[in-house]
């Protein structure tokens, strides 16, 4: 991608509604067959709500009783540690590490947190090497909440990005639609989410169409534990602005308060 640098600012309507970042490893069987003891220990002062689900694609009390008959049959468990306010959540398996927040405000924060609970991980866990690499914007430009609700959305979302709101024979009539790109960067690829979605306004109990722009870059490449790691995510984060910005109408961008860092 050949993206222009933009200027990095914090929004102050943010509509980041989810970030999330992961690494992956070769299967370490130890968190598959033993409840996560030290780990938990490490991190719960800041992640002190504990759950464990299972990831085996059927109902639980069904996985339950054909263990019983079959003790060959497992089902993998993913363990989750949240933050008092459910605003941050760490998940552990046997094959990764995830870290994902709806409270996003800055990366340095964001990495901060990962870089922590990575560090505390690979002491108790010890992985040998990365196999994937992976960090994730999720985007929802609700107009209403921007108070911009009179604006129509070829206003906000330009036309190289959507030529269908530009269309005059079917711009009118467009409900929803969603459209997934894959793209290579410098580093990996990113699968690029966007379009028309609905949402609804519990609150208000009010269905709104915003506009989606979900942006999950990733490398699957083999990494060595350390700076190579870190290094990857920055550069995913740097081009996730650009290509947010890149996304987006500077009507669009002014209405969400932009804030120079």
């Amino acid at each position: 991608m050949k993206l222009p640098d933009y200027e990095r600012v914090i929004y102050e309507y943010n509509p980041l509604i989810e970030v999330i970042g992961q690494l992956r490893f070769p299967t370490i069987l130890k968190i598959a067959s033993q409840q996560p003891v030290d780990f938990q220990d490490s991190v719960r002062f800041e992640y002190p709500i504990f759950e464990a689900s299972r990831n085996l694609q059927i109902p639980v009390e069904l996985s339950n009783l054909l263990t019983q008959f079959s003790p060959n049959i497992t089902s993998d468990l993913t363990y989750q540690f949240k933050s008092e306010d459910l605003s941050w959540q760490l998940s552990i398996d046997k094959n990764s590490i995830t870290i994902a927040t709806t409270k996003y405000e800055r990366y340095e924060t964001f990495v901060k947190k990962f870089i922590t609970a990575v560090e505390m991980f690979e002491r108790i866990y010890n992985p040998s090497f990365y196999s994937r690499i992976g960090l994730r914007y999720r985007d929802l430009i609700i107009r209403t909440k921007l108070n911009i609700k009179d604006k129509e959305w070829s206003e906000l979302i330009p036309e190289h990005i959507a030529n269908e709101l530009y269309t005059p024979e079917i711009a009118d009539s467009i409900q929803y639609f969603v459209k997934n790109l894959q793209l290579k960067t410098e580093f990996g690829q990113v699968n690029f989410n966007h379009g028309l979605v609905a949402v609804r306004d519990t609150e208000k109990s009010i269905d709104e169409t915003a506009y989606l722009l979900d942006a999950d870059f990733f490398t699957e490449e083999k990494i060595e534990r350390g700076e190579n790691v870190w290094n990857i995510l920055e550069k995913s984060n740097r081009t996730a602005r650009n290509l947010f910005r890149w996304s987006i109408t500077n009507d669009l961008h002014r209405a969400m308060r932009p804030q120079a860092i």
